[in-house]
């Protein structure tokens, strides 16, 4: 007898098993996948907090809801621009993940703010400086320094809600809007 995949023998024995049965195990059968495909290629993350006002949760005065965007996460580390908005590891609570803009890579010299302890930084090798868009609100690199390229989890592409704004994240146009290059 040739041997053939279980999924095909249930599909050709659905009436012994059952509407019922068979949908749930083809359910069953595609949480691996599923759990793989958010796990390491995209997922979508809901935005929370101020620290990114006003390019994300802009009507954050105006309503209770999140904006919605697609985090990214294939080959995240690699490719960074200044601009992009990353997620990370927060490097003081590793448990917590974090939504920032990419102000200066490697070798960059940048003026940093308060309480950040010297006036300029120059970015170490393996490491950028993100800092949120709203300003003074924002826990970044101000606080916690340069942060290593290892702890960035994905890049935002796209923003899903609200559907007003919904559609692609359009970094490169605030990339040469950054206060903060020297």
């Amino acid at each position: 007898m040739v041997l053939r995949p279980i999924w095909t023998r249930l599909k050709q024995h659905r009436a012994a098993f059952g509407e019922f049965s068979y949908y749930m195990f083809m359910f069953a059968a595609s949480f691996p996948f599923v759990i793989t495909f958010n796990t390491c290629v995209l997922e979508l993350l809901k935005i929370r907090g101020p620290s990114m006002y006003p390019f994300l949760n802009s009507e954050k005065d105006q309503t209770t809801r999140k904006d919605v965007v697609v985090n990214f996460k294939y080959n995240a580390q690699y490719s960074l621009q200044r601009g992009m908005i990353v997620t990370f590891w927060n490097p003081w609570s590793p448990e917590v993940m974090t939504v920032k803009r990419i102000v200066g890579l490697e070798g960059d010299v940048v003026k940093t703010r308060s309480p950040y302890p010297y006036s300029t930084v120059t970015i170490p090798q393996g490491h950028i400086w993100v800092e949120g868009d709203g300003g003074e609100h924002s826990l970044d690199s101000n606080y916690y320094g340069p942060i290593s390229t290892n702890l960035i989890i994905g890049k935002v592409t796209h923003l899903v809600w609200p559907l007003h704004r919904a559609g692609r994240v359009r970094w490169e146009e605030y990339a040469d809007k950054i206060r903060n290059q020297k």
